[in-house]
């Protein structure tokens, strides 16, 4: 049985840098993201050989999911780690990463720290962190045969958030400066709707908004508006089975690229479903994302549910799966687990409970 849970912060710089002499200055302003993960593993892999075992994807926020796969070689262990994209431009060229192995007390058995290029996880499928020799794991004074380990794996990485400068030359702008001037200009016509082009209809409510914006931020629209559809020719859209406040909310994502923490927090579920209806995958992820940090007993059974609908929520299901196999007694003795089991909002609730059960009697 593999079990695993994670954690992720930020830190960022107690004061604000205020210049004292020089007319020209600039700011750079890198953020830590570290990144802790621990994988349970219920299995004596130095006595009985195994080829190997992949975690569950775990999070370091931005919509980014890492995989760590443990292999097994007749005289070593090898650990790899995979992430599910490219990163961004913005994170510094190193990243450093500790991995260890404990036994069931938590004593460390053995550790490994690397610095790796980011440029090696473009480059590969996976990239090595860590590789511990068998026999050392033997000699070790808390090595058990039983072969209960946790391996740990911490992923820090510096991230360039911000750039600030000023000049005594009026010609050169801040990117800064310029970005946010862009993302005001693009509000401020989400709100006034000057010279929209196309009606919106979702529900009782009609959205104004311009065809030009929405092809170039979904693949959808893009098809529709690129052909003679009944969309494009009458200049109205019929948007089916959505609440009007959250296309509105997506809308408002299309033109400025943002979603506020508290809409997120509000109506994160039906972002998601919307964005994935208009392959908004950014959205998706960012959503996806927030969810699973915000994964608890109470909404676990409702999470599972909608990560099993048409529109596939792979990380987050996977997520959902592990935590009630890490928390089975706790999530179903919920109301949440009650009320989506009494309306039937997964078939195999019966087949949940009785796997968890023989569980519960495995510990």
């Amino acid at each position: 049985m593999n079990k695993s849970a994670e954690t992720a912060f930020t830190t960022q710089p107690e004061e604000t840098f205020r210049p004292r002499f020089g007319d020209n200055w600039c700011q750079t302003v890198l953020e830590l993201t570290e990144t802790n993960f621990e994988w349970n593993i219920s299995f004596p892999f130095l006595e009985i050989p195994l080829d190997y075992l992949e975690s569950s994807p775990f999070s370091s926020g931005e919509g980014r999911f890492w995989t760590l796969f443990l292999n097994d070689y007749p005289d070593e262990l090898v650990i790899y780690l995979n992430v599910d994209r490219n990163l961004e431009s913005s994170i510094a060229k190193n990243i450093q990463v500790f991995t260890g192995i404990t036994n069931e007390k938590g004593d460390f058995l053995s550790t490994e720290t690397v610095i790796i290029w980011k440029t090696n996880f473009s480059t590969r499928n996976k990239v090595e962190v860590s590789r511990f020799k068998k026999e050392e794991l033997r000699k070790s004074q808390f090595y058990k045969k039983e072969g209960n380990w946790t391996l740990y794996c911490t992923v820090k990485m510096w991230t360039l958030k911000e750039k600030k400068s000023r000049t005594s030359s009026s010609k050169i702008a801040s990117d800064v400066c310029h970005n946010e001037l862009v993302l005001i200009q693009l509000e401020e016509l989400f709100k006034n709707k000057s010279l929209s082009d196309v009606k919106l209809i979702v529900g009782w409510r009609t959205l104004h908004a311009h065809k030009i914006i929405l092809a170039a931020r979904s693949k959808v629209f893009a098809a529709m508006f690129h052909h003679q559809t009944a969309e494009k020719l009458s200049n109205k859209v019929e948007i089916q089975d959505v609440d009007p406040d959250v296309f509105q909310e997506v809308l408002r994502y299309l033109y400025t690229g943002r979603m506020s923490r508290e809409k997120l927090d509000e109506m994160a579920v039906g972002v998601l479903a919307v964005a994935d209806k208009y392959l908004l995958d950014e959205l998706k992820a960012e959503c996806e994302n927030h969810l699973m940090k915000r994964m608890s007993a109470d909404n676990c059974a409702e999470l599972l549910a909608f990560a099993a609908q048409p529109h596939p929520a792979i990380h987050l299901k996977k997520y959902a799966v592990d935590f009630l196999l890490r928390f089975p007694a706790i999530v179903m003795a919920t109301d949440g687990w009650k009320k989506a089991k009494k309306e039937k909002l997964l078939w195999w609730y019966e087949s949940i409970e009785v796997l968890c059960s023989r569980k519960l009697l495995d510990v």
